[in-house]
């Protein structure tokens, strides 16, 4: 009895005493459990964020060879427009020949050279409408091109921005897993100086050397994360573009965590711009309707011209003035058919547009509840991560100092700890993800970010 009672005196002094080396032994930087990054928690000012990401979203359009492509075709469908529209001015043409020819006579044979200049000037009188509606026609396809390269303008900047975006969780996920690290690394030496005073507990060391490792593989592989997630933004934006974008602290963004209101949104959806390029497709179409009924109305044009020709000596000029006119009697319903055609491209044009305003309402819809929804798992991840923070330092604490807690126990605190933090910034990322999808669906993302767009962030 005594001999017990004395074994436990000597064995709760060898756990004060590596207590005290332990302390004495963990740097503070590493092993102080109050130090968690402020920039975490602190907001950034809302200035700032927009900024950036006004300026990363207009560097990408910038360098976007879609948006390029758009604007080219937009420009392809302009000129159409001024090719019909001359074709209805006076055209003057010059034309020119020369002959030789060669005949036999009473057995005699000669060569002889003919030559004439010729040179008319003609325009179209009547046509039933016909230029004046293609020039409509192209004409909206060109602005319907315009609209296209705004849309597309749209896409590029909300693909950069989640690019920053994704970067940026990334940032947070592996701030996470460096702290992890840390606090594994300091609990494997605490682990093992008491293992090297007590030969009996080395599975404890075993233990926490594998946590250790796990946190390090983790680590690796959101590092492998990052780099992937820097070289996309870097091959869209640019490298400057990406470094001004790396300042993105990893912290809550102030100002984004307000919603604007679903009804407002989905009211701004016809300003959108693919909507607005659909609407004037559709109207673009109507013109072409009025095309293939003009078509086969009668065609009126007329024609002034003077030719002059010379052959063995002699020549010979004239002129003639004159009206042509071109009337299409009978086709076997191929006018009709032309014009149902166009009819049916207008309904179509027309539906697919109702169908994109519907899908994008309850793309709104979903966006809007899922960023709801985000926004409520970031609160009560908040309050969890307070009780998780107390858990974990009591756990220790029992641990270190009580030894009223197994190892495993704190363990499994620190990574639940982790994990919550973690799912707090996945929370974080989502909500700011659904925001800056609700405002692209909507009136635009880009004109959103405009009103910061000439400011620069202060250092």
């Amino acid at each position: 009895m005594q001999r017990t009672l004395l074994m436990s005196v000597v064995l709760a002094g060898l756990m004060a005493l590596v207590s005290g080396v332990r302390a004495q032994s963990a740097p503070s930087s590493v092993c102080d459990e109050d130090s968690e990054a402020a920039s975490v928690t602190r907001p950034t000012v809302l200035r700032d964020a927009r900024a950036v990401l006004a300026a990363l979203a207009d560097e990408a359009v910038r360098r976007s060879p879609e948006v390029t492509g758009q604007i080219a075709g937009s420009r392809a469908w302009r000129q159409d427009r001024l090719q019909v529209e001359a074709g209805g001015r006076p055209q003057l043409s010059l034309s020119g020949s020369g002959v030789w020819s060669g005949a036999r006579d009473s057995g005699q044979t000669g060569p002889s050279l003919q030559h004439g200049l010729g040179l008319s000037l003609s325009a179209p009188l009547l046509d039933g409408g016909r230029r004046q509606a293609e020039s409509a026609y192209y004409q909206g396809l060109a602005e319907a091109g315009a609209l296209g390269a705004e849309a597309t303008r749209e896409q590029v900047a909300l693909e950069a921005v989640a690019a920053a975006l994704e970067r940026r969780r990334q940032r947070l996920q592996l701030q996470v897993w460096d702290r992890q690290v840390a606090r594994m690394a300091c609990l494997a030496r605490q682990v093992g100086e008491i293992v090297a005073l007590d030969r009996g507990r080395g599975s404890e060391g075993i233990q926490a050397g594998k946590s250790l490792r796990q946190a390090e593989l983790s680590r690796t592989e959101v590092q492998t994360q990052l780099r992937q997630a820097d070289l996309r933004l870097r091959s869209l934006a640019g490298e400057t573009a990406a470094e001004a974008a790396a300042e993105l602290p990893p912290g809550p963004l102030a100002g984004f965590e307000t919603l604007p209101p679903l009804a407002a949104l989905i009211e701004a959806l016809p300003e959108a711009a693919e909507l607005r390029q659909l609407q004037r497709q559709a109207e673009a179409l109507d013109r072409q309707v009025d095309a293939a009924r003009a078509a086969h109305a009668p065609q009126l044009s007329w024609q002034i011209g003077s030719l002059a020709s010379r052959r063995d000596g002699s020549s010979v000029t004239g002129w003639n003035a004159g009206l042509t006119l071109g009337l299409v009697l009978a086709d076997a319903g191929a006018a009709d058919a032309g014009v149902q055609a166009a009819i049916e491209r207008v309904t179509a044009a027309r539906m697919q547009r109702e169908a994109r305003l519907e899908e994008r309402s309850r793309q709104l819809q979903v966006l809007h509840d899922a960023a709801q929804a985000a926004q409520r798992r970031q609160q009560q991840i908040g309050q969890l991560l307070e009780q998780s923070d107390q858990l974990r330092r009591a756990t220790r604490e029992q641990w270190a100092r009580l030894g009223r807690r197994s190892l495993f126990d704190l363990i499994s605190a620190e990574n639940d700890h982790a994990q919550l933090q973690l799912a707090r910034a996945q929370a974080e990322h989502e909500h700011l993800m659904a925001l800056l999808q609700m405002q692209a669906a909507g009136a635009g993302l880009r004109a959103w970010l405009a009103p910061f767009r000439a400011e620069p962030a202060p250092r």
